[in-house]
């Protein structure tokens, strides 16, 4: 063997012994970026989740009705779905590490802050618009942009309802906590808690949390440059996009009434308290199985499946609770609703992330989340107001399971075609 050739099997050997080195750190750290990203999640739903669960001890410290007081969680939705669009170009151009630690910083701070402000107006903007933008940025878009980094195509989905079962366990522990809590400690203390908590885990991201995949991956990402409006076109013009994106505004409907409306319907009609806590952790549960297996199908090709499964579920969740509120439709709306609470979020977030024709991700993601917090800034404040009118939230529910049998119809008619006509204009 020539001198040349034995140095390229030397230099062969010691790449090939460096991959290998490498292999094991580098699936470490994915293991621990994926944790941290659970974490946030977590943390994330506990911006809702509080508001959800102290909403009548809030409104009656405020000396406001239920009506009034759902305008700070309304405007919270409608600011999210402004901030939506932009913060997902921010993650698609910075990445998602940078994008979620400013986020949680963000939050750690408006939380101490609403936990102090005695105005109800101050706290409205606050929470709806401060905490809004702090949620956009902790939430579904940035970790979908995180999945988007790190991950294959055939992975993506699972990976992306680990992550979102981390707002699965909000409901399991925190909102029953917070529901325990309401009576025995003040909703302020919770709140500068909850803010010291997202300061730690800020330095956690930053310190741990693995930033732009490049290495891992072996992929290129392309990145958006500012005043370039390419992307949004892009976005637009992706027929996936439109089909899922309509049929959203659904399970925005749906959500909204959940986040802000469903632990008062318990409570309005006697299942409150502990039956409130013990349905709330039975969603929990099942949203944590729902996600798991919802990201295991899309893995596996059967997206619509999901996505339609998981509207015609939760429209028959809300009409049994509503038609006959008791004790057993409570607990099988929990499991009903729970089963499907993540699915419609899961599955149209890979058929964005996985369309040949969408190029800037987190855009896509974020414009998707615009048209959902629309329909859930409807639901909230209607909710609001027809409980103000009719002293019950029964209307709100039956028009809710009406948008998602809306939603239903268009993903079992117009996605298939969506699908079938991109990866079509793909191949041009």
């Amino acid at each position: 063997m020539t001198k040349d050739g034995e140095k390229a099997l030397v230099q062969a050997e010691r790449t090939h012994e460096e991959a290998t080195t490498r292999k094991p750190a580098a699936r470490m750290l994915l293991l621990i970026t994926v944790g941290i990203g659970f974490l946030v999640a977590l943390a994330s739903s506990s911006i809702k989740n509080t508001v959800s669960a102290f909403f009548v001890s809030m409104a009656t410290e405020f000396d406001v009705s239920r009506g009034v007081f759902a305008v700070a969680p309304s405007i919270f939705m409608l600011t999210y779905a402004v901030a939506s669009p932009t913060m997902g170009y921010v993650a698609d151009r910075f990445g998602a590490r940078r994008t979620l630690a400013g986020g949680l910083l963000l939050g750690g701070a408006l939380f101490v802050s609403g936990g102090i402000v005695n105005s109800f107006a101050l706290f409205s903007a606050v929470y709806g618009i401060g905490m809004a933008i702090a949620y956009t940025a902790v939430s579904f878009v940035p970790l979908g942009v995180l999945v988007d980094e790190l991950f294959p195509p055939n992975r993506r989905g699972i990976v992306y309802a680990i992550l979102m079962n981390g707002a699965a366990v909000g409901f399991i522990v925190l909102l029953p906590l917070w529901i325990y809590l309401d009576s025995r400690v003040s909703w302020r203390t919770v709140f500068v808690l909850l803010g010291a908590a997202m300061v730690i885990l800020t330095l956690c991201v930053l310190i741990f949390m693995r930033e732009r995949s490049g290495q891992l991956t072996k992929k290129s990402t392309k990145t958006p440059v500012s005043g370039d409006t390419r992307p949004l076109i892009g976005v637009f013009k992706s027929p996936v996009f439109r089909s899922v994106s309509i049929a959203f505004f659904g399970c925005g409907v749906t959500m909204g009434f959940i986040d802000v409306h469903f632990v008062a319907h318990l409570d309005h009609v006697n299942l409150g308290g502990s039956n409130a806590e013990l349905t709330v952790a039975m969603l929990g549960i099942a949203e944590i199985i729902g996600a798991l297996l919802a990201g295991f199908l899309c893995d596996r090709g059967a997206g619509v499946a999901v996505l339609s499964g998981s509207y015609l579920i939760r429209a028959a969740s809300f009409i049994a609770l509503a038609i006959a509120p008791t004790v057993l439709t409570a607990w099988g709306f929990g499991v009903l609703f729970g089963v499907s609470y993540l699915g419609t979020v899961i599955a149209g977030t890979m058929f964005l992330l996985n369309a040949p024709d969408i190029e800037s991700k987190g855009l896509a993601l974020g414009l998707m989340w615009f048209v959902h917090q629309i329909g859930a800034f409807l639901s909230s404040q209607l909710g609001g107001i027809g409980y103000d009118l009719v002293g019950s939230y029964t209307p709100t529910m039956v028009g809710s399971a009406v948008f998602a049998i809306i939603s239903f119809l268009i993903v079992v008619l117009a996605l298939p075609r969506s699908l079938s006509r991109s990866a079509a204009s793909n191949e041009k």
